[in-house]
């Protein structure tokens, strides 16, 4: 069955164009994966996958009431396909006004990455489920992890101790 989803208004396809530049800069220096509109959602998603397992993101959410404000969240799931559960942890980050400076939703990127790396596993939220049995990784997260070696994380090959930004590349 093939689903057709509505084209995006052409007010959010602007907002995002707005911002594109500065968002698309940080995705490329943090090694993360830009998922436009999925599902037909008013915003963008940041991927990655974590160290301590699951996927994270960092969403970028049209306001539709306002049209002048932009939602910043982080998100990290962790799925056990034994148990066909997922836990996860979820908090909203900020509001970007884009009136202000791009900078600024750079920074709530940032500190995005910050939250997220400080979130362990006694963070997760408890089990929900079943769900279907899924055989695959979400398509995005197997495309940011095929630029790693398998069992070999980018972070390991920096020498440098303490390189937090080298561990973001892939695995987080």
């Amino acid at each position: 069955m093939e689903v057709r989803l509505s084209p995006i208004p052409a007010q959010i396809v602007d907002a995002f164009r707005a911002v594109a530049p500065a968002v698309e800069a940080f995705a490329r220096e943090q090694d993360l994966l830009i998922d436009r509109y999925r599902r037909g959602k008013p915003g963008w998603e940041l991927r990655f996958a974590r160290r301590l397992g699951g996927e994270a993101l960092l969403t970028i959410s049209y306001r539709e009431r306002t049209g002048h404000v932009l939602d910043v969240s982080a998100t990290w799931w962790l799925d056990d396909r034994a148990t066909r559960t997922r836990r996860l942890r979820s908090e909203k980050l900020g509001v970007y006004d884009r009136r202000a400076p791009a900078e600024a939703l750079v920074q709530l990127l940032g500190a995005g990455l910050a939250t997220v790396d400080r979130w362990t596993l006694s963070d997760l939220g408890p089990p929900h489920g079943p769900y279907p049995d899924t055989t695959s990784a979400a398509p995005g997260v197997e495309r940011a992890a095929r630029s790693a070696a398998p069992g070999v994380e980018r972070a390991a090959r920096s020498a440098a101790p303490g390189v937090e930004r080298a561990a973001r590349l892939s695995l987080r």
